[in-house]
């Protein structure tokens, strides 16, 4: 890695809130070794990309992989079927109206801070719609995640710590490609430099393998719109949400 390289990306770093990690000399990715490829967790052939790390605590824990959920992780639910219902997300909804639900991938993710604004704004423009998020990190982060993003306004939180939300809507652990596609990072600093919006300290309880998604169902309970998240830095189109509940 060049010296203005490393000089970028720590600038990076400290903008997302991980300004005390330490970068490794090499690099991570040139080449495995056999005791690499099963630190990696996978038979990429890459050596473990964060041996040489230190990480913040949350940061750190943030990057291991999350144990299983209680509940099993269900297919995503397709267009046109009825909706899971849940003791902390009901459906159909109790105040009658359509949802759009958004699962956070962690809160922290500059990615998740940019929907989410996004997803607030619109509802304030679309009152007949409940909107929704949902979070794993602790109740704590995330209350403290919403005050540093300007707050929830008419967006409804449900923090999701077990997961169990996540897996009855089909979103599961994600792989490397998912998690590490080098377009990631690009497009992360693209959002900062372009929208400043560089993301928060992780929270507590982050996941960051996390898979995130959103949905559109009706006031029946009826799935109209949405699915997982094909990349992390995908913009989810919330108008066409919108649009598919007739709003």
């Amino acid at each position: 890695m060049s010296f203005l390289n490393k000089i970028g990306t720590k600038i990076a770093l400290q903008k997302a809130g991980l300004g005390n990690l330490s970068l490794p000399k090499d690099n991570p990715f040139a080449g495995g070794n056999a005791r690499g490829a099963q630190e990696g967790g996978g038979d990429s052939g890459f050596a473990n990309p964060f041996a040489n790390m230190q990480w913040p605590p949350k940061a750190f824990s943030s990057w291991q992989a999350p144990p299983a959920p209680q509940t099993p992780v269900r297919e995503p639910p397709i267009i046109g079927e009825r909706a899971q219902s849940h003791p902390k997300l009901k459906f159909p909804a109790l105040d009658s109206r359509p949802v759009v639900v958004l699962f956070l991938r962690y809160c922290g993710c500059p990615f998740t801070e940019k929907l989410f604004i996004h997803m607030r704004s619109l509802a304030n423009r679309h009152t007949s719609i409940h909107f929704i998020a949902v979070s794993h990190c602790t109740q704590q982060a995330t209350d403290e995640w919403l005050r540093k993003v300007g707050g929830a306004w008419n967006v409804d939180m449900v923090v999701d710590e077990s997961r169990d939300l996540y897996a009855l809507w089909g979103l599961g652990t994600s792989n490397w490609g998912h998690l590490l596609n080098p377009r990631n990072g690009y497009n992360q600093v693209m959002l900062g430099k372009n929208e400043g919006v560089w993301g928060q300290q992780v929270g507590a309880g982050a996941k960051r393998w996390q898979t995130g998604g959103a949905y559109g169902v009706d006031e029946r309970g009826v799935v109209k719109w949405g699915g997982p998240m094909q990349s992390v830095d995908e913009a989810i189109d919330f108008e066409a949400g919108c649009k598919a509940l007739g709003r």
